[in-house]
């Protein structure tokens, strides 16, 4: 197996527990970040008060990545359509202008 596609430990701390997680070396930092930003916003939910016992912080937190994930999803589409359509009509006025 080559190197670059073996799994390593990687120990990361969420609401101040140590969990080791396997991942590719090529992915370390991205699931450190992930971690940190993962216990941010679990911090977040705990300190508001509303949210008692970690499977519910877990749970709450992780709604909340999904509904800014969808956010952003259905940002970026709407933002492609947009630039196509701008590309469209521009290569439309290029093709006006050739023509004429």
């Amino acid at each position: 197996m080559d190197d670059q596609r073996k799994k390593i430990p990687v120990t990361v701390k969420i609401l101040n527990q140590n969990y080791d997680v396997f991942c590719f070396e090529n992915e370390k930092e991205m699931l450190k970040k992930s971690a940190e930003l993962l216990n941010d916003r679990m911090m977040e939910t705990k300190a508001e008060g509303k949210t008692i016992g970690l499977d519910r912080i877990a749970v709450i937190s992780a709604l909340n990545f999904a509904k800014d994930s969808l956010s952003h999803k259905d940002m970026i589409n709407s933002l492609n359509s947009t630039s196509k359509q701008k590309i469209s009509e521009l290569n439309n006025k290029i093709d006006d202008l050739i023509l004429d």
